[in-house]
């Protein structure tokens, strides 16, 4: 992962702002296809796990743990549906299917942009913490031998 200060650089340079995809990287943890396939969900609801296959060309369990870790994160929700309405609101033409099937969509775009304030600045804090105490590294190095 570039440092801060290369990104900062690159910015600059460029004269970008910081894209999405290091932002969901840097904050949450989320790899490419964990990003994209949540930038997606931001702007579709109700998206079944063979439309992210096939959009995406990923192989199902691939998207299905890019799923599991935006669950986790508590980015995106899953919900039942049976297939007769998944159908109805996709317009599939064949309505007869029996059964059902998981979705999944986006939380509140307001909600995930505080959970994602809320962590940034709790890792604002842990480094300005980290760096007043900066010395006590080299005492540990010094006892040690190794940094902590």
């Amino acid at each position: 992962m570039e440092s801060i200060s290369e990104q900062l650089k690159g910015m600059l340079e460029e004269k970008k702002i910081f894209k999405s995809g290091k932002l969901f990287k840097c904050i949450l943890g989320l790899n490419v296809i964990e990003s994209v396939v949540f930038s997606y969900l931001l702007k579709h609801n109700n998206v079944s796990t063979m439309e992210l296959t096939e959009l995406f060309k990923k192989d199902r369990s691939s998207i299905q743990r890019a799923l599991q870790t935006l669950i986790e994160v508590n980015v995106i929700e899953r919900k039942s549906m049976s297939l007769k309405e998944f159908s109805e609101k996709k317009d599939i033409e064949d309505k007869t299917k029996r059964g059902y099937l998981y979705v999944y969509g986006a939380k509140d775009l307001e909600m995930v942009k505080e959970q994602t304030r809320d962590l940034l600045d709790k890792w604002y804090a842990s480094m300005l913490n980290y760096i007043e105490n900066l010395d006590s590294v080299f005492d540990c190095y010094e006892k040690q031998g190794e940094l902590c």
